[in-house]
């Protein structure tokens, strides 16, 4: 029996958010269709029904993280101001900097600079959207869209360094002292 349009727009969406897990925790490379379609709670088989390539799935899945990522920014800034925005987003890395981080620049930077055009493309267009969101968090008469490069430039590589350590003490220490100096940014 064939789903409706409805079910299989719910479906896609569930392959997407299960991909975006998948390629932050494990990798773009080491992210197989059938883990991803798993994760889902779907077999294999069922991929080519809504995605003509892993190509076209990471692109969705990454522009939907970064989506979701700038959401929770935007809230935390309303909420809590732009020091409140850098807690959230730094908050991903856990107590001792293992955690997978909500971002994918941070979680999947350097296999996104390899990605297919199309990746590449749709996340160059989620960066641009992220910089905004700090950009618009940060006051105190400095230039907003330095501050917010810096900010988020420092926070990438914070999270990043955290999470190669192997030593607990050494990952939050990282994550600590970039949270203090990027507090200070604006």
């Amino acid at each position: 029996m064939r789903k409706s349009n409805l079910e299989a727009a719910q479906t896609r969406r569930e392959i997407v958010v299960a991909a975006a897990d998948e390629l932050r925790q494990h990798g773009i490379a080491e992210a197989s269709l059938s883990d991803i379609m798993a994760a889902a709670g779907l077999t294999a088989g069922g991929f080519y029904r809504h995605f003509r390539s892993k190509d076209q799935l990471v692109a969705e899945a990454l522009v939907a993280a970064g989506a979701d990522l700038i959401e929770n920014l935007k809230l935390a800034l309303a909420s809590d101001g732009f020091n409140g925005a850098v807690d959230a987003y730094l908050s991903s890395a856990g107590p001792d900097g293992a955690g997978i981080p909500n971002c994918p620049f941070s979680a999947l930077g350097s296999e996104i600079a390899r990605a297919a055009p199309e990746t590449r493309d749709a996340l160059t267009l989620t960066l641009e959207n992220l910089l905004s969101t700090f950009e618009t968090g940060t006051t105190g008469g400095k230039p907003g869209r330095r501050n917010a490069v810096v900010a988020l430039a420092t926070m990438v590589g914070a999270l990043t360094l955290a999470r190669i350590s192997t030593k607990a003490k050494l990952s939050s220490e990282i994550v600590e002292i970039v949270r203090k100096d990027v507090h200070r940014a604006p």
